[in-house]
């Protein structure tokens, strides 16, 4: 009985040690897998976290009146160029293009949208914005440092702009009139060489109905009824005056 305890108490060591043995094996080989499975991922976890950074950065000075935050596209140009648009913003046909050797390194461009009612007439009285565009460039989720080795073109196409239009560009406190920009009857043309807020102004229209100021007011009949009165009672009695006279002369 002593040697078939033994002999069992042995049996159940060995196979616990055995379970044992497998168990730190399989444990040491997931290790193994996600250790390896981490490093295949961390390049792409690190990219992807890099490209959340790229869109609208927060504005340098005073943010523009219309915000300029509504993002309508971002795309990568590399150092050869290329061309974003057409894109409809705000109502009006925009295309921007970015000619070869404009930036030395890949770039992530994003052109934005304004709410026009905010920008209202943008500091220019009698004129009211009819199209803006907001354009962003960032190299790693970071605005790109200086001016640009080339300039931009921006084409804004819109019904409502004419010749009178003026294009103005945010400063970082105030809209100022953009001097590189061709305006025409329905097209604004602007080359630039820094990040920038656009807005096109047209003059405003008159309202049907709205008074414009230093115009004489239109009268009605009633301010000449006292006149008309005045001017009938000077006429009977000037008729009067020729009756008396005719009598006084049949008498001599």
């Amino acid at each position: 009985m002593i040697s078939l305890y033994k002999w069992f108490t042995s049996a159940r060591r060995h196979e616990l040690l055995t379970s044992a043995r497998r168990f730190i094996t399989y444990a040491a080989g997931l290790a193994v897998i996600w250790v390896i499975t981490v490093g295949c991922l961390a390049g792409p976890v690190r990219a992807a976290m890099a490209a959340s950074t790229y869109g609208p950065v927060p504005p340098a000075g005073v943010a523009p009146p219309g915000g300029y935050s509504n993002v309508i596209t971002s795309q990568t140009i590399t150092p050869a160029g290329g061309t974003i648009g057409p894109l409809i913003v705000d109502g009006a046909v925009v295309t921007l293009v970015i000619p070869p050797g404009a930036f030395p390194v890949s770039v992530q461009i994003t052109i934005t949208a304004p709410d026009l009612s905010a920008v209202g007439d943008a500091g220019l009285h009698g004129y009211e914005a009819v199209a803006g565009v907001g354009i962003q460039v960032q190299v790693n989720g970071q605005r790109y440092p200086g001016t640009f080795l080339k300039p931009l073109i921006l084409t804004i196409r819109k019904s409502s702009i004419t010749a009178s239009s003026v294009v103005v560009v945010w400063n970082g406190t105030a809209f100022v009139t953009e001097t590189d920009a061709t305006v025409m009857s329905g097209v604004a043309v602007v080359r630039f060489d820094t990040d920038p807020d656009f807005a096109v102004l047209s003059p405003q229209k008159a309202t049907p109905g709205t008074p414009i100021p230093g115009a004489t007011r239109s009268a009605t009949g009633k301010p000449f009824l006292g006149e008309g009165i005045l001017a009938g009672a000077l006429l009977t009695f000037g008729a009067s005056g020729i009756v008396v006279g005719r009598r006084r002369r049949a008498r001599a």
